[in-house]
């Protein structure tokens, strides 16, 4: 009986997490292209506070992207083997 609206969900559902991928990936190659520019313009004026900083905020980019796309598939993977079953 719930079978049609549980095939409908998961279909919104994966037409969700497709858009938010391609939305998280190009808000990280936005920032990793701000911290890029900063770090060479750090770099061109010796400032080595401010290329350090876009060092850092580049790695913290990947470490996010890397997160977002190994950890939480697979805690919804975990969340989706926990599901109970009908009672009828």
């Amino acid at each position: 009986m719930f079978d049609t609206v549980l095939e409908v969900i998961s279909g919104l559902a994966r037409d969700a997490w497709g858009f938010l991928a391609g939305l998280i990936i190009i808000v990280a190659l936005l920032g990793a292209l701000f911290y890029v520019l900063q770090g060479a313009a750090g770099a061109t004026f010796g400032g080595s506070r401010m290329t350090s900083a876009a060092i850092i905020g580049a790695i913290a980019i990947i470490v996010l992207v890397l997160f977002a796309f190994l950890v939480i598939p697979k805690m919804g993977e975990a969340l989706r083997n926990m599901k109970p079953s009908a009672p009828f």
